[in-house]
């Protein structure tokens, strides 16, 4: 069911300027490096996934690696045998990912609120703060909010069949959540507004979703029988309701990271807040469900979020589709005229906080706090960076004022849309420093350079982690990474932790004893890289009494390689038995 669009001509300036978002979002993808530990270890899975044509069940440094699903995975794998074991391949499924949420935006607006509507709402989206930072992103938040917005908007339109397909790949992407969200969003709605909950259900609709998701879920469950427990208790009901993933935060955790994310589209979405009273008591006409829609899909998410025990940023993600449907619909829709004439909305509040915005940037330039983690390349880049953003928001700013103040809409919505579409133009050097403090890349170069091999000679050299797994490193070496470590927990991975005594009986496992390092220091079966973390003292002693030092930042060093002192062979690290990896 949908409204009746204003008629409207298409608008030109709209379609291009979304055109140059749209490139804005994907602009110097590749220009920096894997940050660790997401995107090094989600990398890591795909160049494995795509080295060994084993698309059911995704590995890590060998292991299955099963807390997320497949789809994401996939697509990087498939993309990096195409393009290679890239950041640009890693990164694309995000991009792309985040295009189809605004074509889906798009359409849904076109077809509500006429054609300049739709490009409008492509813009909005485009342009909002969360949706660039993860659409540059090598993780799984696009994704999973591409499949909630498809299942929420199809929902309200009465499509139950597409919408639980999105359901379903968005489940094989995330978990659960993905079934979650739109439930959360939509019953509620259905609820408020008088509407049959039966209708957001169908026998076909779920038969659909169970001949997408369960095909995969039944497979790794028989290939690895502890995967449904892991999944659903582990993964799933631990997660939201302990702190055990160690992701605790206050609840008012998310009330400064909204405003920030929704920036500066929601400064628009929020210009009739103060009527929800009329619209709450209209409740059951059809002119109040899309705003009590808007407003169920922030509300009731937000709050399950602040519940939840575990606490990320990309989390309210998926509620971004939400703020810039309403910024959309505020601006025209009435009570304003039909058309563009409401761009006025927010005309006097955007302008301060951008000015205030503008200034706390341009102040860096002058007075810059040291964090901790701090590189000479990231203080040296982030004054520029400020100052040119400072401008922007100084820019962007003096636009909407003067367009809402002489009734130029393309002038309001330029001045909306150009902060965040210089985000990506003007923090190259940032990001590259950012990279550089955060990836292995570095410490890749070191470590092959002083092996002297690529990939392909891995069997006659190794590389062995002393209680530390920098996530990024077996991507750009090409190649998996042993482990001396205790607990497993150095790769990242609930899951490998959670079993890893099995997994150190497998033959050519990568977890090794603890201690076993210095074993391999001692006799060197073959060459051998050490790496330990930068705060580890102790390996960091020994080893530099014994090898040269290769590389140092402010995670890890790289010492060696040492040399065999007999013929090259492999290491036997002590086992109990052994039994394949799934």
């Amino acid at each position: 069911m949908s409204a009746a669009p204003p008629t409207s001509r298409p608008y030109p300036g709209l379609r291009l300027l979304l055109f140059l978002a749209a490139v804005a979002l994907g602009w110097n993808l590749d220009g920096y490096r894997l940050l660790d530990p997401d995107e090094g270890r989600n990398a890591e899975v795909a160049r494995e996934m795509a080295h060994t044509n084993d698309y059911l069940v995704p590995h890590l440094d060998g292991l299955p690696y099963l807390d997320k699903p497949i789809v994401y995975f996939a697509a990087a794998a498939a993309l990096m045998e195409l393009l290679g074991p890239t950041e640009r391949a890693a990164r694309l499924p995000a991009y792309v990912a985040t295009l189809a949420t605004i074509g889906l935006l798009v359409g849904f607006a076109r077809r509500r609120w006429g054609p300049d509507a739709g490009w409008l709402a492509g813009i909005a989206y485009a342009t909002t703060l969360l949706p660039l930072v993860y659409a540059r992103t090598a993780i799984f938040d696009s994704t999973l909010t591409l499949c909630t917005t498809a299942a929420i908007l199809w929902l309200f339109e009465e499509r139950p069949v597409p919408a639980w397909a999105a359901m379903a790949v968005g489940a094989l992407t995330k978990g659960p959540l993905a079934i979650a969200l739109p439930l959360l969003v939509m019953i509620p709605h259905a609820l408020a507004t008088g509407l049959p909950v039966r209708r957001l259900f169908s026998w076909r609709a779920l038969g659909v979703f169970a001949l997408i998701a369960l095909p995969w879920f039944i497979a790794v469950s028989i290939r690895i029988p502890a995967f449904p427990y892991y999944v659903v208790v582990r993964e799933t009901l631990q997660r939201v309701a302990t702190g055990t993933f160690h992701r605790t935060a206050p609840f008012w955790y998310y009330f400064p990271i909204v405003p920030v994310a929704a920036f500066p589209w929601i400064v628009p979405a929020l210009a009739r807040a103060r009527g929800w009273r009329a619209t709450w008591r209209a409740r059951g006409a059809p002119v109040a469900r899309e705003p009590l829609l808007l407003a169920s899909w922030i509300i009731i998410p937000l709050v399950f979020f602040t519940l939840n025990h575990s606490k990320l940023p990309q989390y309210v993600l998926p509620l971004m589709p939400a703020f810039a449907l309403a910024a959309v619909r505020n601006l025209v829709t009435p009570p304003l005229p039909a058309g563009l004439g409401g761009a006025g909305q927010g005309g006097r509040t955007y302008p301060v906080v951008a000015m205030l915005a503008g200034a706390a940037l341009v102040a860096l330039t002058h007075w810059l706090p040291a964090p901790i983690d701090l590189t000479p390349a990231e203080k040296a880049a982030i004054p520029p960076t400020a100052l040119a953003l400072g401008v922007v928001l100084f820019v962007s700013a003096a636009c909407v004022a003067a367009g809402a103040l002489v009734r130029r809409p393309r002038a309001v919505i330029a001045g909306y849309a150009m902060v965040v579409m210089a985000i990506p133009l003007v923090s190259g050097r940032l990001l590259a420093a950012v990279g550089d403090d955060r990836s292995a890349a570095a410490l890749a170069r070191a470590t092959a350079a002083a092996l002297g091999h690529g990939s392909a000679s891995a069997g006659t050299t190794a590389v062995l982690g002393i209680l530390a797994y920098p996530p990024s490193l077996p991507f750009y070496l090409g190649r998996p990474v042993a482990v001396a470590t205790a607990t497993g927990i150095e790769l990242t991975s609930n899951y490998i932790a959670d079993y890893q005594d099995r997994y150190r009986d497998v033959p050519s496992s990568p977890l090794l004893p603890e201690g076993y390092w210095r074993e391999a220091l001692a006799r060197c079966p073959v060459p051998t890289v050490f790496v330990a973390t930068a705060a580890n003292r102790d390996a960091r002693q020994v080893l530099a009494a014994a090898l040269p030092l290769l590389a140092l930042d402010g995670h890890y060093a790289a010492y060696g390689p040492c040399r065999p002192t007999q013929h090259p062979q492999s290491p036997q690290p002590p086992r109990r038995g052994g039994r394949g990896v799934p």
